[in-house]
């Protein structure tokens, strides 16, 4: 199996390819049932909204599944990580929210077999508390994400996609790096491309974390999303942007049989279906599993 996810990690274009290989470990790799990503909502503030970057890890990680022949997935929304990073509740509550609902919504609409769950439910307060007490690591946000991908490990869900990216110091990773030297080489990582900006100036970032709605594309979000990545966005910045709406276009072809059309075209499908989540939720994802909408085209 570790053939086959090295196989896949380098020929989709989804995946760090020739940068970052992933880390196979190849006993417990055999006893993996499940994968798993985290979305973080926080760093110093909390997160304003997801970005359709997401997807980057939503279809790799359904690629990843059905290589491996794996029954499902879960998506864990990392809030118990950004409370102990000292992010108010209330703003840790709202931004896990804002990337729950879409999530939920366009999962049903692409008919992936996925749990979106919070960490704050994964597992009681008292197993957390000492598993983080014996790794012995002051930065409670640290300690929360390696102490999470064992709970994950013990679970079954031994593969785990993430994010990489060489201008970032804390991408994946970093806490990879870290759980592997704390636990031994006992999950399977394997990292996707990371996410994009309409800020010339800074164009590459986290793909599910965003500081300034005005420079990302989000889900959830009711926009013209076509007029935002063009009006008063330079060139160069929507050009990188709609190169990773291409790859999420021909993911989605790949994955599901249906023609999204063109980029721009799948960027306001999806940003429309997951808008679903604040008026109608799955009532109107449901009804869009007929097909993709006619009047896509912008």
């Amino acid at each position: 199996m570790g053939e086959r996810l090295a196989s896949l990690a380098n020929r989709q274009e989804l995946f760090a390819r020739r940068q970052y290989e992933p880390v196979i470990a190849r006993d417990a790799l055999a006893n993996a049932t499940a994968t798993w990503f985290g979305v973080g909502v926080a760093t110093d503030t909390a997160s304003c909204g997801l970005p359709i970057d997401v997807l980057v890890l939503v279809f790799a990680q359904e690629m990843v599944r059905r290589e491996l022949g794996h029954a499902k997935s879960t998506i864990l929304i990392a809030d118990s990580n950004a409370c102990d990073a000292g992010v108010p509740r209330l703003d840790v509550h709202r931004a896990a929210s804002l990337a729950q609902a879409p999530l939920e919504v366009l999962i049903e609409r692409f008919g992936f077999p996925v749990e979106v769950r919070r960490a704050s439910a994964l597992a009681p307060a008292s197993e957390v508390e000492r598993k983080q007490s014996a790794l012995e690591i002051e930065n409670g946000y640290v300690a929360q994400q390696l102490v999470q991908t064992e709970i994950m490990r013990e679970r079954g869900a031994g593969v785990k996609v993430g994010w990489a990216l060489s201008a970032c110091t804390y991408d994946e990773t970093y806490f990879d790096r870290l759980y592997t030297s704390r636990f031994g080489r006992q999950v399977t990582f394997a990292y996707t491309i990371g996410g994009r900006t309409l800020n010339p100036h800074r164009p590459r970032a986290c793909p599910n974390l965003c500081r300034e709605p005005r420079e990302r594309l989000l889900l959830g979000a009711r926009e013209n999303a076509v007029r935002k990545l063009y009006n008063d966005t330079s060139v160069t910045a929507a050009k990188g942007y709609r190169r990773l709406l291409g790859k999420l276009a021909r993911a989605y072809r790949h994955l599901t049989g249906e023609d999204p059309g063109t980029p721009e075209s799948f960027l306001q499908f999806v940003v429309d279906v997951s808008a679903a989540s604040t008026t109608g939720g799955t009532r109107r994802a449901r009804e869009s599993r007929a097909g993709l909408p006619s009047t896509l085209s912008p």
